[in-house]
């Protein structure tokens, strides 16, 4: 027996207001203890742990991890966003789903936008705990591979897992897009350029600006805005 659409959209609905709530919550609770220091300790204790003890150079775990923590890292590097980005653009207007896909663009851009923006304003410096294994810009708070990465892939995770049918599918697809934004900000603070605290904020404001474009874009489709994801011609679910 097929569940109803009624009962999917609201299931989603809970879980982006849930997310929302959640990276609201760790925002407010990280940038002040940024501000007083009290976070520090705890950060470079944790970039000091992810390396051997002897050579702080050298981070623990098998010879090929730093590469792969690499290969991994870049996955959130704008380059890389922008080909997910453009990959998903292109499945919404293969589908006809124009205005959905120029709301996609403006909502992913404005959340690029807005976390260049928190990087300026916190001004945050990178960590020293540890010598770093890969190029960066001085700029480290929120960390914007993880920030990138969260909205990116949850956004596109999110849009792809309302054009199948079934709850496996949905949920491998939104798995998948977790464990890319999850693995990603694991990887900045293995290579040792930014704090556990950056790779957080980065999450809960990618997590946050997601889960506000995605009731936006609710809201738009109930008025008629914005395209609805379709199945067989008929409207199924709200994006």
């Amino acid at each position: 027996m097929r569940r109803s659409p009624a009962l999917t959209v609201e299931t989603t609905a809970l879980l982006y207001l849930f997310f929302g709530a959640v990276g609201a919550w760790l925002l407010v609770k990280t940038v002040p203890r940024i501000y007083r220091g009290r976070l520090e300790a705890i950060d470079n204790a944790i970039l000091r742990a992810a390396r051997r003890p002897e050579n702080l150079s050298i981070p623990i775990g098998p010879k090929w991890m730093p590469q792969a923590a690499k290969d991994v890292t870049a996955l959130g590097s704008g380059t890389n966003l922008t080909i997910a980005t453009g990959i998903l653009t292109g499945f919404l207007c293969l589908n006809r789903r124009f205005r959905a896909t120029g709301f996609l663009l403006s909502s992913v851009g404005s959340g690029l936008l807005l976390c260049q923006s928190l990087k300026g304003f916190f001004a945050r410096r990178r960590p020293t705990a540890v010598p770093h294994l890969v190029n960066f810009d001085p700029a480290s708070f929120p960390s914007g591979h993880s920030m990138g990465a969260a909205l990116v892939y949850l956004t596109s995770g999110s849009i792809i897992s309302r054009q199948v049918t079934g709850s496996l599918a949905k949920t491998y697809f939104l798995s998948s897009a977790l464990l890319l934004a999850v693995t990603v900000g694991v990887s900045r603070v293995y290579l040792g350029v930014h704090y556990p605290s950056d790779v957080l904020a980065g999450w809960a404001a990618g997590s946050l600006w997601s889960s506000a474009c995605a009731q936006a874009a609710r809201w738009l489709q109930h008025q008629g805005s914005v395209e609805a994801p379709t199945e067989t011609g008929e409207v199924i679910s709200d994006w």
